[in-house]
């Protein structure tokens, strides 16, 4: 799975990633991932609900507030979005 992680405050992004590992999209892959992007965005891992994961495979997108995290953050949110392979197929081969 292929993500881009935003750490925004505001309407700014401060720090972004885009992290990809071959783990699903199960609790314990979507801990795995997140702890993995969080130390590449340097900040604490936040408490991962089950919430969190059916809004990511829903909607390929979850947002962590500054109360998922049990340390204290200097942002707002995190924004975690699934990046999928667009391959769409030409429609005008002779042209």
């Amino acid at each position: 799975m292929k993500v881009w992680a935003k750490v925004m405050k505001g309407d700014k992004i401060l720090r972004d990633v885009v992290y990809e590992n071959n783990v699903q999209l199960t609790a314990a892959g979507f801990q795995k991932l997140m702890q993995e992007v969080a130390y590449r965005l340097d900040i604490a891992t936040p408490v991962i609900l089950v919430n969190h994961i059916r809004h990511l495979e829903r909607f390929n997108r979850v947002k962590f507030l500054a109360r998922d995290f049990i340390e204290d953050v200097d942002f707002d949110l995190l924004i975690v979005e699934r990046v999928l392979d667009d391959k769409k197929p030409k429609l005008y081969s002779n042209f």
